[in-house]
């Protein structure tokens, strides 16, 4: 609620103001104030009053001593504002509801979309963990010098948008992508218990399902989760399973694609050792992901 609440309070030249720094970011780490006034054309005194209360708001962050020019840089907050700005305004999203749950990563929000259905909106925050850690598990950023927070996050949706796409169109049980803006995707609710603190009353088909859906990424979507852990996958109480979280995902052409599926099924295999017991060989289970063996068998 404290997003849709702070979303709330702004108006016209606010915006105004925000979407001009967002644009002068491209090209400075923070937008010089002399900037700001010339491309939105307010007054001087509007411009310098506004900055200060979207500061105080914390949708704003001013230059510190190092830069020698006044500036000031979207924080995230700044950045949702825009997203849900345009969102709302596109029709996609009606009103943002309580929290779902909060990651290392990303924030999910239950939402409305316009025709009234429950909706997950997600908003990627990459900056909670280090930008080393980042380069290492997203090799999308890897070879970039400068890339800002609210950069990567962007491109974690986008990935992760069109990552959906394919998994869906696949079969795969994966939340169904609606739409994605900046950082921010908005898909199908998300419902379900993390597996790790499931109690499964009969693993067996659950196993089963996970690894189905394992198989149906590789050998239909082409992808490999890349991150697969008793955390990304939720467990409803029908038994469906759903499979979370896939910014990181990489193609099956990627050079360490094996090494990345055998690190997914290898936890899997030990969230179920450690929980039920059930200890499949790795090597068989291995070939039925990846399409060389048809029927699994525990």
């Amino acid at each position: 609620m404290f997003i849709a609440e702070r979303f709330r309070s702004l108006e016209g030249q606010d915006f105004r103001i925000l979407s001009t720094i967002e644009l002068l970011m491209r090209n400075h780490e923070y937008a010089p104030i002399e900037d700001i006034i010339r491309f939105t054309r307010l007054k001087k005194d509007d411009v310098t009053h506004r900055i200060g209360e979207l500061s105080k708001g914390h949708f704003l962050l001013k230059s510190p001593e190092r830069i020698a020019y006044d500036g000031y840089a979207l924080t995230y907050l700044g950045y949702d504002a825009l997203a849900l700005k345009s969102l709302v305004k596109s029709g996609v999203l009606e009103a943002l509801g309580q929290p779902l749950g909060v990651g290392k990563e990303s924030d999910i929000y239950e939402g409305l979309d316009s025709q009234g259905r429950r909706c997950a909106v997600k908003f990627h925050r990459l900056g909670r963990t280090s930008f080393r850690q980042t380069r290492r598990k997203r090799g999308y950023v890897a070879d970039r010098l400068h890339i800002t927070w609210l950069y990567q996050s962007r491109l974690a949706a986008e990935r992760e948008y069109v990552a959906l796409k394919r998994l869906y169109r696949a079969g795969v049980k994966v939340p169904k992508p609606l739409c994605h803006n900046r950082h921010v995707l908005v898909m199908s609710l998300i419902t379900g218990t993390e597996l790790k603190y499931v109690e499964l009353e009969d693993p067996k088909p659950i196993l089963k399902e996970i690894l189905r859906n394992i198989r149906r990424s590789y050998v239909r979507a082409n992808l490999i989760h890349a991150d697969l852990s008793e955390f990304n996958i939720l467990v409803k109480s029908s038994g469906e399973i759903l499979i979370i979280d896939w910014p990181q995902c990489i193609d099956v052409r990627h050079p360490n694609a094996h090494e990345y599926l055998r690190r997914d099924v290898m936890n899997v295999i030990k969230c179920f050792k450690r929980k039920v017991g059930i200890d499949p060989d790795l090597n068989s289970t291995m070939e039925y992901v990846t399409g060389m063996r048809r029927i699994f068998r525990l």
